[in-house]
């Protein structure tokens, strides 16, 4: 899983702590099991996305001094949650340094 925080140089060069607001999703109970098409066309609680948000979080996020634009930085256990109730993937964040 992978999100992106834009920084200003300063804060590249200094370090800083961005907010970052991550969604949770499940599959959607009322067409889960209704093919492709008939979802698409039915399903006024997903609109057809097969999924629904199931919580969102803004976490604080560290950015070492230094980091360069383009780096990536692995936030532990904040991705999605892994399959048959394994633990959650890790979350890549990508830091674009702008002007």
């Amino acid at each position: 899983m992978t999100s992106e925080v834009r920084l200003h140089p300063n804060e590249a060069t200094d370090g800083a702590v961005v907010p970052l607001r991550l969604t949770a999703h499940e599959t959607c109970p009322a067409c889960a099991t209704r093919d492709d098409e008939t979802r698409v066309l039915a399903c006024t609680t997903c609109e057809g996305e097969g999924r629904i948000v199931r919580d969102q979080h803004t976490y604080k996020v560290r950015i070492p001094a230094g980091i360069k634009n383009g780096q990536k930085i692995r936030l532990r256990e904040l991705g999605a949650p892994g399959k048959h109730g394994g633990a959650p993937a890790d979350l890549y964040v990508t830091v674009h340094v702008t002007n």
